[in-house]
């Protein structure tokens, strides 16, 4: 009998380990170290809104913090350093902590990921909240991410920011603050996570990491990591040769990368993305801008509407090709 096929999570790098799963962690100790400081205190603020760029680690410092929260045993060089094997990490890394809620973007009917948060997912939180602790310390709830959030849904979970109930915590992960609500962000303790050093890079990502990943990665090391197990030496030798544009060659990285069409297919735009965000920076002009914005709307598109990779990235190619274009 053939095994079902695990399904698809949404606050995760294709074919990495959900941040759940990941127990080495690479920079920002000034950031665990607030975090730990208001565990250990136990003045600790209700909400902490975890910020910076897309693969930076905000989930894993999360999860982090939830398995400390929740009673897993600490120890090591770090404070939020804990064994997979303790009782309480293990049934983090199930997903079966009574304690522990988290809030990300459910599943379409076919199965595939919705564009956003709905306003009955986000109702689940206040529900989470008004129960006592199951085991007696604190409950944590993390939102990944909270710029998921459609306007109802945000608005949902508003009334829990304000009237936060007692020893609990709220981690709302989130890569663009500026387009959140202001009533939101105005109710969390912010903490930004900041691009690692290359030091820092082959450290979590493995100094067998080839350097055009890396550039790639732009310091986040989810990223890296990432596009590394998707085939990061077919995507470095493809790429090293396109310095002068990238549009023709996405079919056939679309093809050398590893996991599910619609993860090789997000990929394959954020590296577009990438490319013409890097342009944008030497060159500037309001065209990289605008293809940058067309790109992550196709990127959003592609995923919720299950659409074909051959006209995603069709599309794609003619948005670098008209950008590409109007420097001329």
């Amino acid at each position: 009998m053939k095994a079902e096929k695990a399904a698809p999570e949404t606050d995760k790098e294709p074919n990495a380990p959900h941040p759940r799963e990941t127990f080495f962690y690479v920079g920002h100790n000034a950031e665990e170290q607030a975090l730990a400081e208001g565990l250990r205190g136990g003045r600790m603020h209700h909400a902490w809104l975890l910020t910076g760029p897309k693969g930076m680690g905000k989930a894993t410092l999360a999860y982090r913090f939830a398995r400390a929260a929740l009673g897993a045993k600490t120890g090591g060089a770090r404070p939020f350093d804990t064994h997979p094997e303790d009782p309480i990490a293990r049934r983090v890394i199930a997903q079966s902590h009574p304690d522990l809620f988290v809030l990300r973007r459910g599943l379409n009917d076919r199965g595939k990921p919705r564009r956003e948060i709905t306003i009955d997912e986000a109702r689940e939180l206040g529900q989470f909240f008004s129960l006592a602790p199951s085991e007696g310390g604190m409950r944590v709830a993390i939102i990944d991410a909270v710029d998921d959030l459609n306007r109802n849904a945000a608005n949902a979970i508003l009334k829990t920011l304000e009237e936060p109930p007692a020893r609990s915590v709220l981690l709302l992960v989130c890569h663009a603050p500026g387009a959140i609500l202001p009533t939101i962000r105005s109710r969390c303790r912010r903490l930004t996570l900041r691009t690692l050093t290359d030091a820092q890079m082959k450290q979590a990502a493995g100094a067998d990491t080839d350097g055009v990943i890396f550039q790639l990665a732009k310091g986040r090391p989810g990223r890296a990591i990432a596009l590394k197990a998707q085939g990061g030496r077919e995507i470095a030798a493809l790429l090293a040769t396109r310095s002068g544009g990238i549009g023709a060659s996405l079919p056939e990285l679309y093809e050398k990368l590893g996991g599910e069409p619609f993860e090789r297919l997000a990929s394959v735009i954020e590296i577009a993305e990438d490319w013409v965000h890097g342009k944008g920076v030497e060159e500037g002009g309001e065209h990289w801008a605008e293809a940058w914005s067309q790109l992550e709307t196709l990127r959003s598109e592609a995923e919720g509407l299950d659409m074909d990779p051959r006209h995603a990235l069709a599309r794609a190619v003619g948005i670098l090709d008209r950008a590409a274009g109007a420097r001329r």
